[in-house]
């Protein structure tokens, strides 16, 4: 009988041994000290790291800094309450990037009467980041929603105020007949009215009024755009030569030559071998991928880095999708500023710099009339990141 339930002891240890071994998810235990004690084989597969080196190092150093103190409160809560706990925070890889993990956790008490906390760590990066995407999609189309009909009702009456203020201009203008016909018929001297609007600078003051008009038209046509497209101009093109041609622009174009030469950039290419071919309208793509480098490098510019402004270009295939990278080495942004990147109106640049609409524009021009998705990583000093999906020989509109 003693034999038989040594027997099946041992097969019940080998079984959980062969489970553990062979999860997925990163199995582990702590000591009261936060220290590990056990690292299951997974950790090498999911973080990068030999589990032998993480043995005995303290969970803190792996974690991120403003996830620690979560951390801290639920294992303490574990050790002194007795109670299971769930917590998700970020983790570094062995190549520096965080990952997302949700932990599950007991107290355990072994035989030797030592406490331990033993956890699952699961790897949930890509499930949140879908999430992210979806909550983003929505809110993209509600606002969509939002900005045609907000476009739609000022656009009238700053059409007027527009034709109104030219129309002013032209009534007072001494190079028109009909106005010196009716001042002579009511005894005005044209050419004094006109010398004291100038002199109060009045005739300037309509010129503002003008200029300040077609900024807002600009960007009332930006928000239509944002919220519908035309399936104009759909071509088959190869997503390398895309690139290429953009960078051909971005060198030439004279807002930016302006404020920073983009030719003192190193741009490094990492195109696939083969052509990707999209259906795409190209001039759309065009300015998503020309306002993304123009960000990047006037980010890189108005910074002072030390080290040679760098923008990376990648291609690839990846499920069913042509991947395009643009990647800098700029000073990057935090998590607030990421999360926000996309929204209409939202920028980080001086009022007066940018209207806040380019990356948004971007965002419905990606997902709504390609059908793809755009998506940044960042962190704070290390650069950014903008990955843009479109479909294979995808179909637009």
């Amino acid at each position: 009988m003693a034999q038989k339930s040594t027997e099946a002891f041992f097969k019940s240890e080998s079984r959980y041994r062969v489970l553990v071994e062979n999860s997925c998810d990163i199995i582990f235990s702590l000591d009261q000290a936060g220290n590990f004690t056990f690292i299951s084989p997974a950790w090498k597969s999911v973080l990068g790291h030999e589990p032998a080196d993480v043995l005995g190092s303290n969970y803190r150093a792996f974690i991120h800094p403003d996830d620690i103190p979560r951390c801290e409160a639920a294992i303490t809560t574990a050790f002194r309450d007795n109670t299971a706990i769930e917590e998700t925070y970020r983790i570094r890889h062995l190549d520096g990037r965080w990952r997302w993990h949700t932990t599950r956790g007991v107290r355990h008490r072994d035989e030797s009467d030592s406490v331990t906390v033993i956890g699952i760590a699961h790897d949930v990066t890509e499930r949140l980041r879908i999430e992210d995407m979806m909550a983003q999609t929505e809110k993209m189309i509600m606002v969509s929603g939002l900005a045609a009909g907000m476009a739609h009702e000022i656009n009238n009456p700053l059409g007027a105020i527009m034709q109104h203020a030219q129309n002013i201009e032209r009534r007072v203008s001494g190079d028109i007949e009909a106005n010196r016909r009716v001042a002579a018929e009511v005894g005005v001297d044209l050419d004094l009215v006109r010398e004291y609007l100038e002199r109060r600078g009045i005739l300037a003051f309509i010129g503002h009024i003008r200029s300040a008009g077609m900024r807002a038209s600009g960007i009332i046509s930006q928000m239509l755009q944002f919220s519908s497209r035309s399936d104009k101009g759909i071509v088959n093109a190869d997503v390398n030569a895309v690139l290429e041609r953009v960078v051909g622009l971005a060198a030439t174009d004279y807002t930016m030559k302006k404020s920073y030469s983009f030719r003192s950039i190193d741009i490094v290419r990492e195109y696939d071998d083969k052509p990707i071919l999209v259906n795409i309208a190209l001039q759309e793509i065009e300015q998503v991928l020309l306002n993304i480098l123009k960000n990047s490098a006037q980010a890189m510019a108005d910074t002072a880095l030390h080290r040679p402004p760098r923008i990376t270009l990648r291609t690839g295939v990846s499920d069913g999708m042509a991947v395009l990278d643009i990647e800098d080495n700029g000073p990057g942004m935090d998590e607030a500023t990421r999360l926000r990147i996309f929204e209409p109106f939202f920028t980080t640049k001086e009022v007066g710099i940018g209207t806040g609409l380019g990356l948004s524009v971007a965002y419905a021009i990606i997902t709504k009339g390609h059908h793809g998705s755009i998506e940044v990583r960042s962190q704070p000093g290390e650069g950014s990141c903008f990955r843009i999906t479109l479909p294979l020989q995808g179909r637009v509109g």
